[in-house]
C-alpha cells in the first residue's frame, strides 16, 4: 500500500535540512509546502511553494495550531526541520493531528532532547557514558568548578539555537576565570545559559553519528551511521564532511542509543552524535537531532530515506525500511567545508581528510545539477557576510585612537 498522491507535505523550516527535506520528497512525487514567513535559501528552489499564508518559526503550537486552521488544505503531513518547529508541531492538539499527522514524539520528549540540560539530567538518569558537566546559570555556579576543570572544558548553551543566533558559535573555550565569568555575563543578557562541559579528547574521525527512524509503534525501523572527516570553524562546530560507515564499526554506542530511544518512546527521524573518547576507548553521547539535519539529502542518497519513511508513518501507513546503506560514501555542506580546506592551506597545513575525492564524488547537501539556486544564492550571502566583516574591520582600524 503506498500512500495517496494527493495527501501533500508542509516543511516547517527555510535552511538545509528543510532544503533536503523539500528535494528529496518531491522527487518522490510528493506536493511540498513551505510554511516559514522567511527568505532564506529555500525559496530558490526550483520545488519551493509557500503556503497561502506563512508563518515566523516559533515553539509555540498555539500559535501554530491557529495557522493550520487557517488553511485551505484539507490534509497534510508536517515535517519539522529545526528544534523550534519540533517543539510547536510536537505539543499541537489532539484535535488538529487527524487533519495534520505528523511523525514526531511529544512535546515533553523533543524539550528533553533540545534543552542541552535537560538532556543532561535525562542521560545521567539513564546512566548512559556522557562527557562530565556542571551546569552554569550565573558566575556564582564556577565556585563549584575547579581551574583544571574549567581550562579543560567549554561553555555549551543550553539552547544552541539562541546562542548561535546571538554569537553565530555552538560555544566557547575559556582560558581564565575572568574570562569565564565575562561570557556567562555577555549570555545571561540575552537570556542564554550555559554548561560548562568537559571536552573528550579525540581526532575528528573520533566523533561519529548515528541516524534512523522510529515508527508509531517504538520499532528501529532503519539505522546507519557515519563518521566526521572535517568541521568548520575547528572544534566547537557542525560537521561539514562525513563519509557513511558499517553500523558494526560502532556497534559499542548501539545499545546506549536503543536505551534512550526506548526510554523516551521516541518517534521519528534522529541523528545522535558520539565521540570516543581516547582516554578510556568509550563512546559517549554528545547530542540528539530529534529531526531532520543539514545532510539528510546525504544519508538519503547513501541508502536511508528518512523523509519517506516519515511520509508513511505520519499517515499510518507501512513504512519502507531500507535494507542496505553505500558505505564509503562521503557527504559535505559545500560552503563550509572550502572554508575549512582554506583555512587549512593558509596555515601551510594539510586539511583532514581526503579533498579531491570528496568534491569529485561527493554528496552535496547545497548544490544540485536539477536545482542550483539555492547554492547560488548561499554563496552570494557567504560573500555578502565576507564583504560586511572586512568593511568593520577596515572601519576598525579607520578609528581615530583614544
Amino acid at each position: 500500500m503506498s500512500p495517496s498522491p494527493r495527501v501533500p507535505v508542509l516543511i516547517f523550516g527555510a535552511h538545509l535540512a528543510a532544503l533536503g527535506v523539500l528535494r528529496v520528497l518531491a522527487r518522490h512525487g510528493v506536493e511540498c509546502y513551505v510554511a516559514d514567513e522567511t527568505s532564506n535559501i529555500i525559496v530558490r528552489s526550483r520545488w519551493y511553494r509557500p503556503t497561502e499564508q506563512t508563518l515566523i518559526e516559533s515553539p509555540d503550537s498555539g500559535a501554530l495550531a491557529a495557522f493550520l486552521e487557517s488553511l485551505s488544505l484539507p490534509r497534510a503531513v508536517l515535517i519539522a526541520c529545526s528544534d523550534q518547529w519540533a517543539l510547536a508541531v510536537a505539543g499541537l492538539p489532539e484535535e488538529l493531528r487527524e487533519r495534520f499527522p505528523a511523525s514526531i514524539a511529544s512535546r515533553e520528549v523533543i524539550e528533553q532532547l533540545v534543552d542541552k540540560d535537560q538532556f543532561r539530567a535525562l542521560v545521567e538518569r539513564l546512566d548512559i557514558p556522557r562527557p562530565r558537566t556542571h551546569l552554569i546559570s550565573e558566575p556564582g555556579d564556577l565556585d563549584a568548578v575547579t581551574d583544571e576543570e574549567l581550562v579543560s572544558g567549554f561553555l555549551k548553551p543550553t539552547e544552541s539555537h539562541l546562542h548561535n543566533r546571538r554569537f553565530g558559535t555552538k560555544g566557547f573555550f575559556v582560558h581564565s576565570r575572568a574570562e569565564a565569568v565575562q561570557r556567562i555575563e555577555q549570555a545571561r543578557g540575552a537570556g542564554i545559559t550555559f554548561m560548562l562541559q568537559d571536552w573528550i579528547p579525540g581526532g575528528l574521525g573520533n566523533t561519529i553519528i548515528i541516524d534512523g527512524f522510529v515508527d508509531r509503534s517504538g520499532a528501529i525501523v532503519s539505522m546507519g551511521a557515519r563518521r566526521r572527516v572535517r568541521m568548520e570553524p575547528p572544534r566547537i562546530a557542525n560537521t561539514c564532511l562525513d563519509v557513511t560507515i558499517p553500523l558494526a564499526e560502532v556497534e559499542e554506542a548501539v545499545p546506549a542509543l536503543r536505551k534512550l530511544l526506548a526510554e523516551v518512546r521516541y518517534r521519528g527521524i534522529f541523528m545522535v552524535e558520539f565521540k570516543r573518547d581516547d582516554r578510556d576507548g568509550v563512546y559517549k553521547i554528545i547530542e540528539v537531532n530529534a529531526r531532520p539535519f543539514w545532510l539528510i539529502s546525504h544519508v538519503v542518497r547513501s541508502g536511508l530515506d528518512l523523509p519517506w519513511m516519515s511520509y508513511h508513518d505520519a499517515q499510518g501507513l507501512p513504512v519502507p525500511a531500507s535494507t542496505s546503506l553505500q558505505v564509503g560514501r562521503y557527504g559535505m555542506y559545500e560552503i563550509l567545508d572550502a572554508t575549512a580546506i582554506a583555512r587549512a592551506w593558509r596555515s601551510t597545513r594539510q586539511p583532514d581528510g581526503p579533498v579531491l575525492r570528496p568534491w569529485l564524488s561527493g554528496d552535496r547537501c547545497l548544490f544540485w545539477w536539477r536545482d542550483p539556486m539555492p547554492a547560488a544564492a548561499a554563496l552570494w550571502q557567504s560573500i555578502g557576510r565576507r564583504l560586511d566583516r572586512s568593511r568593520a574591520r577596515l572601519r576598525r582600524t579607520a578609528a581615530p585612537q583614544p
